[in-house]
């Protein structure tokens, strides 16, 4: 039997999927084929990162502006309430 917790993750964990396939469908949407490198950041935006984003990246997430890790990063702020 699963608890609140669980069922609210799981819940969580859909919609973040459910965001993430419209995101890309719109954005494939809108762009021309081969955009997605004028789209998407070559360099992380995240508070003094800097890191260069990964190509497999760049195409998976057209407009991607983070790296994996930041990304993360600001996933757990807003998660919190706290965002940037």
């Amino acid at each position: 039997m699963t608890d609140i917790y669980d069922q609210a993750t799981k819940a969580e964990e859909q919609h973040r999927a459910w965001a993430l396939e419209n995101q890309a469908a719109i954005a494939k949407a809108l762009a021309p084929a081969g955009d997605w490198s004028e789209l998407s950041a070559k360099w992380c935006d995240g508070a003094g990162c800097g890191e260069r984003i990964p190509d497999e990246r760049r195409r998976a997430v057209p407009g991607v502006r983070f790296c994996v890790e930041c990304q993360s990063v600001l996933e757990r702020k807003t998660k919190r309430g706290s965002a940037i």
